[in-house]
């Protein structure tokens, strides 16, 4: 149902690859499989009924995606943590980040901002 975000999770036999894999295995940020990442949890925004609950497998895959990458960011800033993503400037990382956040709200509120609004945009929308 929710391919991307569930191939993200560890454990899932396609983990390999992903974006949080690359992140957490090897201090990569993959914009490649963040951005497919990213426009599958703007889809599920656009589709969530916004009268009923989110279903609480979603609301898991949503909290554990964004505690480990807001935990991996964090640990990237701390001069005490041996974590470092190594291919990414602090203001990439933090418009990077504020993609993310955005995105993973939207999926629980189904809110989507248009991109236009961001200075990063996803290349996988069109803004047509």
């Amino acid at each position: 149902m929710y391919s991307e975000l569930e191939r993200n999770i560890p454990g899932h036999a396609n983990w390999e690859g992903s974006f949080y894999e690359r992140l957490s295995e090897y201090g990569e940020w993959d914009s490649e499989t963040f951005w497919v990442l990213h426009s599958e949890l703007l889809d599920i925004a656009k589709k969530q009924d916004l009268h009923s609950p989110v279903i609480r497998e979603l609301a898991y895959m949503l909290l554990y995606i964004q505690q480990r990458v807001l935990n991996l960011i964090s640990a990237h800033f701390a001069e005490n943590d041996f974590f470092e993503i190594s291919n990414i400037d602090t203001e990439q990382l933090y418009e990077f980040r504020e993609r993310f956040e955005m995105a993973i709200l939207g999926t629980i509120t189904g809110e989507v901002l248009p991109e236009t609004s961001f200075d990063l945009v996803n290349p996988l929308i069109n803004n047509a």
